[in-house]
């Protein structure tokens, strides 16, 4: 898997504002209000989402559950809307479980792509 950052001289990393094209995508197909889990490529530690419509995400396991939101939450446990680009948490917020997966729904049928990156 490629790098996101890639070494130039005196440590710029100009170039990680525009990374190279990632040699591991995958193509995601969301089905209005359904759960997708995508399990995370063994070393990735950044993925950029891109999608043709609205959608959720959170990192997770196997067994996380992800619910459109229908009212306000103040517990910090909701999902992420429309995220650009993250880096994958070595942890997830309970500070022991080691993420596994990507938990994506959309409120409509839409399509993307996730490229990971090392």
């Amino acid at each position: 898997m490629r790098d996101f950052y890639e070494a130039f001289p005196h440590s710029a990393a100009r170039l990680a504002l525009a990374p190279t094209f990632s040699d591991h995508v995958e193509d995601v197909v969301l089905d209005a209000d359904v759960l997708v889990r995508i399990a995370l490529p063994t070393g990735a530690r950044f993925v950029l989402f891109s999608f043709d419509g609205s959608f959720r995400a959170r990192p997770g396991t196997a067994t996380t559950p992800l619910a459109l939101p229908s009212v306000s939450t103040s517990d910090g446990l909701g999902s992420e809307l429309n995220p650009g680009g993250r880096r994958i948490p070595e942890r997830l917020a309970d500070g022991t479980t080691v993420p596994t997966h990507l938990c994506l729904r959309a409120p409509a049928a839409c399509k993307g792509s996730l490229a990971f990156y090392a």
